[in-house]
């Protein structure tokens, strides 16, 4: 934990910056946009982790935040906007 690594959103393909930060909740990541410098608090819950694979996290993981980025209120730089894996995403992510 602690080990940034980078990802695109698979629509949008938003460069993202994901940190995986300790949760007692399932797994967390801050996640910082990079090009626009908007920054995500990630959670999957642990319903969640339990049945879903690395590869289908992460891209489950960019659709959450584009769909958060495509929803109101709009997405500014500076505070770290709260942001749930869903059962809808992770399905989106697998069918991918």
């Amino acid at each position: 934990m602690g080990t940034s690594r980078f990802l695109k959103t698979p629509k949008l393909s938003i460069v993202l910056q994901l940190t995986e930060v300790s949760s007692a909740d399932g797994r967390t990541w801050e996640v910082h946009d990079i090009e626009r410098n908007r920054g995500f608090r990630v959670s999957l819950p642990k319903g969640l982790e339990a049945k879903t694979d690395d590869d289908v996290v992460d891209k489950a993981l960019g659709v959450a935040i584009e769909r958060a980025l495509v929803t109101p209120p709009e997405k500014v730089a500076g505070p770290l906007y709260e942001v749930a894996i869903s059962d809808d995403d992770v399905k989106q992510a697998a069918e991918a």
